[in-house]
């Protein structure tokens, strides 16, 4: 028996065996790890030109959750949204999967996307753009189907993750007491949203601006869709406004998002109305997941030692949805 691990790094040479095996690759097959974090991300190399390859992490998703994913970014691609789709293996499957140290690990190769992400250059005009990227998204997907089910879960999430986050500030009783309070209300105002004003339907779960590329022919594509599911349409534009807020973009930024987005799909009075509360949730929630995954994928840079710029945030938007 080894000694247990929280995750591991496949070896490049055997996936890149695995894969002409699995796939029916003829020639060579080069395999390079690209990044590693909540999945490890490699580039693939053989005759049919570049593809990139997701390993997930153990325990991220079931299979069902993850022939969701699978699922929902090509029926995205079958619409016209550029999306790194799945590439079918030899028996016609979207994934597979290994057994690593820690546990089962999903992998599926993908279409490679050549472009750039943006980065802290975004401007109104990109987030405007952007905001219409997503409302056109979430109409492509209004006929989506599936046998497979998954939902975003980032209540529940927060309720398991919260725990870690108040660990940290044991010694801090101000905080400890503000952060236990203000999560539960979260939890409770989410659950006395209206379904049918604020509706739900296939959700990205991540649309920040560094997961959507600048593609080289000019249009956009989105990636990363490890945290997509069901989930309240209005509530997907929450990540936007985190990634902004993490980076200290000018509130017009925002805005300009909400307004392209507005202007392709229309939100309601009540959609509107909830979005500082969509807003308060994800800053909950990404935090509590750094407090629960830096002995996992290591330390995050600037946040176990600089916790307070992110309880500050939480503080700030809190006001925003009237919880102090």
């Amino acid at each position: 028996m080894t000694f247990p691990v929280s995750q591991s790094v496949l070896d490049a040479d055997a996936l890149a065996a695995e894969l002409k095996r699995r796939y029916g690759f003829d020639g060579d097959v080069r395999c390079k790890l690209l990044s590693r974090g909540m999945n490890d991300i490699y580039r693939i190399e053989h005759a049919g030109g570049p593809h990139a390859l997701k390993v997930s992490r153990s325990g991220k998703s079931n299979d069902d959750e993850f022939a969701y994913e699978q699922n929902y970014v090509n029926h995205l691609s079958t619409a016209g949204i550029e999306v790194p789709n799945a590439i079918p293996l030899a028996d016609g499957s979207l994934f597979f999967s290994v057994e690593a140290p820690e546990g089962k690990r999903q992998i599926v190769m993908m279409r490679w996307l050549d472009g750039e992400p943006f980065g802290i250059t975004t401007n109104e005009d990109d987030a405007h753009r952007l905001g219409v990227f997503l409302a056109e998204m979430h109409r492509a997907a209004a006929n989506f189907s599936t046998l497979h089910r998954k939902t975003v879960a980032s209540e529940p999430k927060l309720a398991d993750r919260l725990p870690y986050l108040l660990d940290m500030v044991r010694d801090r009783p101000s905080d400890h007491a503000f952060l236990e309070r203000a999560g539960a209300t979260v939890l409770d105002r989410m659950l006395a949203l209206d379904p049918k004003a604020v509706p739900s339907g296939a959700c990205h779960g991540d649309m920040q601006c560094a997961n959507v590329m600048q593609l080289a022919s000019g249009g956009l594509a989105v990636f990363d869709f490890s945290d997509c599911g069901t989930d309240p349409l209005a509530k997907d534009i929450a990540a936007f406004y985190w990634r902004n807020d993490f980076e200290g973009r000018p509130e017009s930024v925002n805005r300009a998002f909400v307004v392209g987005y507005d202007s392709a799909r229309p939100l309601s009075p009540e959609e509107k109305a909830a979005q500082p509360l969509f807003r308060l949730l994800r800053h909950f929630l990404i935090t509590s997941t750094m407090a629960l995954y830096v002995n996992r994928i290591g330390p995050v840079p600037g946040f176990d030692k600089n916790i307070d710029f992110y309880i500050d945030m939480i503080r700030r938007y809190g006001e925003g949805a009237g919880i102090t």
